[in-house]
């Protein structure tokens, strides 16, 4: 036994969520099993493309390692999120188990759509003697829809009644509330209730009803579907249809544990739903309901200062972050600015891919099926303590995992992109509520800004450095032009003088280079440049910086050399040059004159009276020279 069970959802669908998994924790604590929750937010209006980058979340987990596996089907959006769980899982052999909703070869449990919705009607009908009956719509073709529409149909029929009119919406709160303010608007007149195919729906429709001077119940009776809490939590309370969800969870393990222990049996269970009558269609809520109600409404500020706490995590991210020039800026800078935020618990980490700092969008990897076999753990909090960026290696799905023998602990794991590229993914520990409230996708995205601000800054810099560095080197000899000399070898000096710190300027110049333009020609004097430059630059300690000052004049600033004269080691640096010059059999003699100047700390000589100074020294070694050269001619 690996003691772990995988769980697939959607997390739009973050109460049928809650109820699930509460339910799994519940069975897996006394079975000392670990739950990984694996969690997209595909839409059908995203990209295909940025679907399955959603979807690479579910290549995560390697098959053989899991127990079983349980789909939360019904939460699924588009096709591919169920198709690529099972393609994967059942090749596999791994039990399985769907919820809501049949799937080939695989073992379900569902609760039906359709008694509930009959005995609401029914209700409506025969207790409160309504008449004008208005159904609202979810999404068209939708199975469970349709199913709950033809219980009121039926219903309706057996007291030879018909349906007053219909809205036709998607199962979302702003549709409806659009909707029922078109049918007002258009003056029909009001129907004795709306019947609506969920809670969401529902609650615009009393919106709508209220935005028109309209009360529920007093003027229009209206019941949902679903039991949401937010529903359970407005006046009035939602009349609606349970499907009893808070058991559905346990009942689930206990039949996974069936599938794998008879993994070649299928079976398929149904469970009745059942109307919960309330406020909303003229019935008393229940004393547990009110009760519920009251502590939503006093837990509210709490409830709103938390989501607070994540926005300003973000908040003090956002800035750190748009300046970063590296990777590890997201801890150095960006975490270390902001508070942790208690939601997310003691141990939670941001795993990306380790090309996404480095890569450009044109060369980063479109990768939709796993990931790198190393990846960055950009962050990690763990047991409250944060670390440094590091990397580790995928396959163990969250790092350092190790299962404790007789605990039970919780792994979330939901997709981090950008665009059409995958970026990695975050994971938690033992944090189930990001997932009941709706704050994991809101963090989730807020991650994604939040690291594609700081890749933009990072390319960026790295852009604007390569043009700087461009605009400031030599394009012969590769040292620093003249600009760059201004910005980088005197600030040196400058800094050193602030370290109160010794330190040399060394100027060299070629000899006698107008003769060698004009009678070898510009191609060899350059060719003169260029091997001054490389030699002056070779035989300098390494820690010196190098500048092409003139035409034929270069410098160089370093520290004051402690073991040597000054004397001796522009004496070796000289000598050293002429060797290489001599070894390149040149048809021209070719000779750099060297000079230096001291810069003690207390100096308050300018930058230029350096160069003055050590001109006048390297001049002296010129007129050496040209009579050396003069006498042997």
């Amino acid at each position: 036994m690996n003691n772990r069970i995988a769980v697939f959802t959607n997390g739009f669908s973050n109460e049928f969520i809650e109820h699930v998994v509460t339910g799994l924790e519940k069975k897996a604590a006394a079975d000392g099993v670990d739950l990984f929750v694996f969690v997209t937010y595909c839409a059908a209006y995203d990209s295909d493309l940025q679907n399955k980058c959603q979807l690479n979340i579910f290549h995560l987990p390697d098959p053989a390692t899991f127990d079983g596996a349980i789909m939360l089907t019904n939460t699924f959006n588009i096709p591919a999120e169920q198709e690529r769980v099972c393609a994967r899982f059942q090749r596999a052999g791994v039990p399985m188990l769907s919820l809501e909703v049949e799937v080939p070869d695989m073992s379900c449990i569902k609760t039906e759509n359709y008694n509930g919705i009959r005995d609401l009607a029914l209700h409506l009908i025969e207790h409160h003697k309504a008449k004008r009956i208005l159904y609202v719509n979810g999404i068209a073709g939708n199975t469970e829809n349709n199913i709950r529409r033809q219980a009121l149909i039926d219903a309706l029929e057996a007291h030879d009644m018909k349906l007053y009119a219909e809205l036709y919406c998607d199962f979302g709160f702003y549709t409806a509330f659009l909707q029922m303010n078109h049918f007002l608007d258009e003056g029909n007149e009001l129907p004795d209730a709306v019947v609506c195919g969920n809670d969401n729906m529902a609650m615009g429709i009393s919106s709508a009803l209220s935005a028109h001077g309209y009360s529920v119940p007093e003027d229009v009776l209206l019941t949902g579907f679903d039991m949401m809490k937010d529903g359970q939590y407005t006046f009035p309370i939602l009349s609606t249809v349970s499907r009893g969800w808070d058991k559905f969870g346990e009942i689930a393990y206990d039949k996974l544990k069936y599938q794998m222990q008879h993994p070649d049996e299928r079976f398929s269970e149904e469970y009745h739903s059942f109307f919960v009558p309330s406020e909303s269609c003229g019935c008393p809520a229940s004393e547990e309901a009110k009760k519920n109600r009251f502590n939503m409404i006093k837990n509210l500020y709490f409830e709103n200062l938390q989501q607070s706490i994540i926005d300003v995590f973000f908040q003090r991210l956002q800035i750190p972050l748009s300046m970063a020039e590296k990777k590890e800026d997201f801890c150095e800078k960006g975490v270390a600015a902001a508070n942790d935020i208690p939601q997310v618990g003691k141990d939670y980490c941001i795993c990306t891919e380790p090309s996404f700092f480095e890569l450009d969008d044109e060369e980063y990897p479109e990768r939709i099926r796993g990931y790198s076999e190393q990846m960055d753990i950009l962050y990690e909090l763990r047991d409250g303590e944060r670390l440094p960026l590091r990397q580790f290696d995928p396959s163990e799905i969250y790092p350092g995992y190790k299962h404790e023998e007789g605990k039970s602990d919780l792994y979330i794991f939901a997709p981090l992109n950008y665009l059409n590229y995958t970026i990695g993914y975050i994971a938690f520990k033992n944090a189930p509520k990001l997932l009941f409230n709706l704050d994991l996708p809101l963090f989730v995205k807020n991650m994604d800004a939040q690291l594609i601000s700081m890749r933009r800054h990072i390319f960026s810099e790295r852009t604007n450095k390569e043009l700087n560095n461009l605009y400031m080197r030599d394009a012969l000899t590769g040292m620093y032009n003249r600009l760059g000399c201004e910005n980088v070898l005197y600030e040196y000096i400058t800094s050193r003088k602030a370290e109160n710190k010794k330190s040399v300027l060394v100027f060299a110049d070629i000899d006698r280079m107008k003769t060698i333009n004009d009678l070898y020609g510009h191609l060899n004097g350059d060719f003169a440049i260029k091997a001054t430059a490389e030699a002056f630059r070779t035989h300098s300690p390494k820690e010196w910086l190098f500048g092409r000052y003139g035409g034929d004049e270069f410098i160089g600033v370093g520290p004051w050399p402690e073991s040597d004269s000054i004397e001796e080691l522009i004496k070796q640096i000289s000598e050293s040059m002429t060797n290489d010059f001599k070894a390149l059999n040149l048809s021209f003699r070719l000779h750099a004159s060297i000079g230096y100047a001291v810069i003690e700390p207390g100096d308050e000589d300018t930058i230029d009276q350096y160069i003055d100074r050590a001109d006048k020294y390297m001049y002296a070694e010129k007129e050496k020279y040209h009579k050396l050269i003069d006498s042997e001619l």
